[in-house]
């Protein structure tokens, strides 16, 4: 009854994205008539643009900011992201819905700040390219779609201010001129062209208001640049390292097969250990201590192979796979143990143990190995 509540669940899901995703499309092809009739598709169209623009990215850049897994923007510079993101959305927010109560150097910052924002949304885009089988699939992977929507909302609005420009300079009097008049004519004869001067010094000064509240000098870049498993990412290994794809197995596969047996501390983080796991560590501790420069080969081959193991046992049936897999090792590791270590139990049982735990461990088993 529950998995097919559960199915039922992600078709519904997988429906109102596309109903969704279908509506944000038409609200973008298709121009804006003001003041017309409310319909349920002129609801859904307002829906989709307040999710894409306002929801989306505040969601996607909060539940993205993960240090040890893959992330777009550096956690360090999440506040840039964030004010990148505010300011264009004010922008664009002012343009919708207060053009006509906008002075000309107010108009030339919203448009300034809108052209920034779709840099700042074509970045995205492209930062995004290794995710794109992925957003094929509605649902969640909406959030990645929401820079390339937000991109062409921007777009649309930047068309339609130029409209308003052209509307405007066409019921002035021609031949009455004012500062007012050519400024917007200005703006307008260019097509926008003339705010793109001002996006430099409207990005260093962005810049400078960020430094001052603690971020990077150039944190508009490395934002993307430090940030880790895609496009403009400097690192592609996301890991936090000192990990064990074991304890994944042990936490999530079939608790009658891996059998976990208690809590340990890795990294001064709580995980679950099983008797696999504490197996195989105590036969890497053994190489760290008798042969460190086999152990740091035999290390550094494994680690350059970067098979993404944590992320096929964070599955049950994956990991319950690996564990099964895994057990003639195990068997070669225990093996081992006990042919070459003077105490192949206490070398088990110790690991990941708490320091202070271990420490009465090995004061009451008169265990003297290392730690």
């Amino acid at each position: 009854m529950q998995s097919a509540l559960s199915v039922i669940g992600i078709c519904l899901l997988v429906a109102a994205s596309l109903v969704l995703l279908f509506f944000a499309v038409m609200d973008i092809i298709k121009p804006r008539v003001a003041g017309g009739r409310i319909t349920a598709g002129t609801v859904i169209k307002f829906i989709a643009e307040i999710l894409f623009i306002y929801v989306f990215p505040a969601i996607g850049i909060v539940i993205t900011n993960n240090k040890c897994e893959e992330h777009p923007f550096q956690n360090e510079s999440i506040t840039t992201a964030y004010t990148l993101w505010i300011l264009f959305v004010l922008a664009y927010t002012a343009s919708r819905h207060l053009k006509k109560q906008l002075s000309p150097i107010l108009i030339t910052v919203v448009a300034s700040m809108m052209v920034l924002g779709l840099i700042f949304c074509l970045a995205i885009c492209v930062h995004f390219a290794p995710m794109a089988p992925a957003v094929i699939f509605p649902g969640i992977n909406l959030l990645f779609l929401s820079p390339f929507f937000c991109f062409f909302y921007l777009l649309k609005e930047i068309n339609l201010l130029n409209k308003y420009l052209k509307e405007y300079l066409e019921k002035q009097d021609t031949t009455t001129s004012n500062i007012i008049n050519a400024f917007y004519n200005s703006i307008y004869q260019n097509h926008l062209g003339f705010v793109v001067v001002l996006i430099a010094p409207l990005l260093l000064i962005i810049q400078a208001a960020l430094f001052l509240i603690g971020q990077q000098p150039d944190s508009v870049i490395t934002q993307f640049t430090e940030s880790c498993g895609y496009l403009f990412s400097r690192y592609q290994d996301c890991s936090c390292g000192g990990g064990h794809y074991l304890c994944s197995i042990a936490a999530n596969g079939n608790k009658k097969l891996v059998r976990p047996t208690r809590f340990g501390v890795r990294a001064n983080e709580r995980i679950v250990v099983n008797r696999q796991l504490l197996v195989a560590n105590a036969f890497e501790n053994w190489l760290e201590e008798y042969t460190p420069k086999l152990h740091k080969i035999i290390r550094g081959a494994y680690d350059a192979c970067n098979i993404p193991v944590n992320e096929w046992s964070k599955h049950k049936r994956f990991a319950n796979v690996l564990y099964v897999v895994m057990k003639p090792l195990e068997w070669l590791f225990l093996s081992w143990l006990y042919l070459f270590d003077k105490k192949p139990e206490d070398r088990i049982a110790k690991q990941y143990y708490p320091k202070q735990e271990l420490n009465i461990y090995l004061k009451e088993n008169n265990y003297e190995g290392s730690n």
